[in-house]
């Protein structure tokens, strides 16, 4: 069978695999574009970071304005409030961790851009 396929068969069942593969491809992105602008090896460990940290921040904040619409829209039902409140909350913490380990390596990326544009 067809690797394509069988993906798109699994993506049919779990959409949750669907945005994993859409942040895993925003990742991506952002090594393609640093590397292709001369990013050196040195700062590799960085990227890796920086790219997966920034896929999941932009993945996660596809899910908070979900869950968001999904909040102003629900019933007046306080157990869903309360279970969207916490798939919230879970997607929150999510963000505030990425937020935590993107810090130094995004400094150091962003120092290494400033260091190329003064010369």
């Amino acid at each position: 069978m067809d690797p394509e396929l069988n993906i798109d068969k699994h993506l049919e069942r779990d959409p949750g695999l669907d945005q994993a593969r859409r942040a895993s491809v925003m990742a991506h992105s952002v090594v393609i574009k640093l590397k292709e602008m001369g990013l050196p090896d040195e700062l590799d460990e960085q990227l890796s970071q920086v790219c997966t940290d920034l896929g999941d921040l932009w993945s996660a904040q596809n899910s908070l304005a979900e869950q968001f619409r999904a909040f102003l829209k629900a019933d007046d039902d306080w157990g869903e409030i309360g279970d969207t409140l916490v798939d919230m909350s879970s997607t929150i913490d999510h963000i505030a961790w990425h937020m935590k380990g993107i810090r130094e390596p995004l400094v150091e990326i962003t120092q290494y851009a400033y260091e190329q544009a003064e010369d």
